[in-house]
């Protein structure tokens, strides 16, 4: 075959966030080991000597690794300032093939396979290209003909029966690059479309007895460590991996009563809320443990009592399985937060009342309407006594202009005294249960239906600082058209005026992503600077709600 392969290991790793805010994918832990070690050790039972890694992300994490490598392959970097995609990558490795063929493995892939089939393809191809293809898995969005060459990799049809998807494994010839096209940054498809127009085609091979997962979602890396206990290569690993777990996961598996040899921990980082969370996965079930402290953060030791009122009020949140002082174990909805459905619901919103299941045109997508009817059940949810935080007053409005004024930007007089105006007609509005950060990150999709976590914060004030956080987020641009549909939604579900609403609901908005740009701020100076990335977008949605507002000392501080 070769002794020569090339692993990509330079993408940002964004579906497995926050893992990867700190870990390059390639070294995520399957069982303790990294993901990488899996990949060059199974590259090295096929016969390969020497390994190319393209690096970007976090590189020198990657360089550690391979300078501490003691394995039988060499490895050599080949950096990557700027992302090229796979195809440009491609490029960068040119010089060192010595027309020699090669493998290209996806450095973020679990995988066992038999290599023989895909030399057997590689040798029917005319020498020039042969790929792993997956039948059941992923999103399948690759055709073959009547002989095995693929005849298209962006099928207009995907997940029909006898398409496939591409699982990232390869073996290439040097010709491969001849094809790609004039650019800087390509992709390794790029390439196989413009040879099929040369008659230089591609041959797809499904593997028997073979297994892969992209492991790019929490619920896949779980899984990958769960599948990893029969795959050859990994079973050694998973046999032995009750390794000491953090005190806080040691103290959750006892309390449910989990073996730790049969549960998957994934470690899902920690918050700026004095928060670290765990997902735990054991045989036909799962949950999520949360480790928090309270200093400065008391609101953290309510989230179970929250959790209990809002359930017993018929509002959706997660089951509480274990409350502990300083320990949380929640029933796992999963990682499908509602900000996926963001594209879906845009387009159900502008095709109006043509869609089934609509009411009318601005009721335009089933989903937003649940959103909307899910945040009117939380705004109306009797809890009782329970102890909250402090209410909406003066002061907490004017506190959240103060932390704009201290991590992010003072306010000239003249906007001081327009966001006076601003906390003067919001504390006019009617008083309700408030979760405070309503927004498309703070909701699960479920069975179906959403549900909201994060509201341990949660306390009296006006239901617009919610329906604000929604449908003005910096992380996601709704657009005119939902945000239309959502009022009437709310506006129904609440038995509100719309038209009330309409008018007050710019100042909500000015309100929070005031508070919002100020919160980006201080999480830059205390080590996370990717928030600063949103300031932008929620600088131009203020200025606009300002001009909306008639608020023109406002419109020009967030213009500038």
């Amino acid at each position: 075959m070769t002794d020569l392969a090339f692993v990509l290991c330079a993408g940002l790793g964004e579906r497995l966030r926050p893992m990867t805010l700190s870990t390059p994918k390639p070294l995520v832990p399957i069982w303790n080991r990294p993901l990488l070690a899996h990949t060059l050790d199974a590259l090295a039972d096929w016969g390969v000597r020497e390994v190319f890694l393209n690096t970007h992300w976090l590189p020198e994490a990657l360089r550690a690794f391979i300078a501490a490598y003691r394995g039988p392959l060499t490895l050599r970097e080949l950096p990557e300032p700027e992302l090229l995609g796979t195809g440009g990558a491609l490029r960068n490795l040119a010089p060192h093939l010595g027309g020699r063929p090669f493998w290209l493995v996806n450095g973020d892939v679990v995988f066992h396979a038999d290599p023989a089939p895909l030399a057997e393809a590689f040798e029917a191809s005319g020498r020039f290209a042969a790929a792993w293809l997956e039948p059941k898995r992923g999103p399948r969005t690759v055709e073959l003909d009547y002989a095995g060459r693929v005849t298209c990799w962006r099928s207009p049809t995907p997940g029909v029966e006898r398409t496939y998807t591409f699982t990232g494994v390869s073996l290439l010839s040097p010709d491969v690059l001849t094809f790609l096209p004039d650019r800087p940054v390509c992709s390794l498809v790029d390439a196989f479309e413009n040879a099929a127009f040369a008659n230089r085609f591609v041959r797809g091979v499904l593997l028997p007895e073979s297994y892969w997962n992209d492991a790019g979602t929490p619920a896949a890396y779980l899984e990958a460590h769960r599948d990893a206990k029969r795959l050859p290569g990994l079973s050694r690993y998973a046999a032995g991996a009750a390794d000491p777990q953090p005190e806080p996961v040691a103290q959750a598996l006892a309390a449910l009563k989990w073996p730790a040899a049969e549960t998957v921990v994934a470690p899902l980082g920690t918050r700026g809320s004095k928060r670290a969370f765990w997902r735990l996965a054991a045989p036909r079930r799962a949950a999520v443990a949360i480790a928090y402290e309270t200093e400065g953060r008391a609101e953290n030791a309510r989230y179970a009592a929250c959790a209990r009122a809002l359930a017993k009020a018929g509002v959706a949140v997660p089951k509480v399985l274990l409350d502990r002082p300083g320990l949380l174990v929640l029933e796992d909805l999963g990682d499908d937060t509602f900000d996926r459905h963001a594209d879906a619901v845009r387009e159900d919103c502008l095709r109006g009342s043509d869609a089934p299941g609509h009411e009318g045109h601005r009721h335009g997508s089933p989903q937003l309407r649940q959103v909307m009817e899910l945040l009117a059940a939380f705004h109306r949810a009797d809890v009782g006594d329970l102890p909250l935080e402090p209410p909406f007053d003066a002061a907490l409005y004017d506190w959240e202009v103060d932390l704009h004024e201290r991590f992010a930007a003072p306010f000239p007089p003249e906007a001081r005294a327009e966001l006076a105006h601003v906390r003067d007609a919001l504390l006019a509005e009617p008083t309700v249960l408030v979760h405070r950060d309503f927004q498309s990150s703070n909701l699960l999709w479920h069975a179906k239906r959403p549900w909201v976590i994060d509201f341990q914060g949660m306390r009296r004030g006006p239901a617009l600082y919610d329906l604000a956080s929604f449908l003005y987020d910096p992380y996601v641009d709704w657009g005119e058209a939902v945000r239309e549909a959502a009022i009437d939604a709310y506006a129904q579900a609440a038995n509100r005026d719309a038209g009330a609403l309409r008018a007050t609901l710019p100042l909500a908005g000015l309100q929070r992503l005031t508070q919002a740009i100020g919160a980006y701020h201080r999480l830059a100076s205390v080590g996370q600077p990717r928030f600063l990335a949103y300031v932008p977008t929620a600088r131009a949605t203020a200025a606009a709600l300002a001009e909306k507002a008639h608020l023109p000392a406002l419109a020009a501080f967030f213009k500038d």
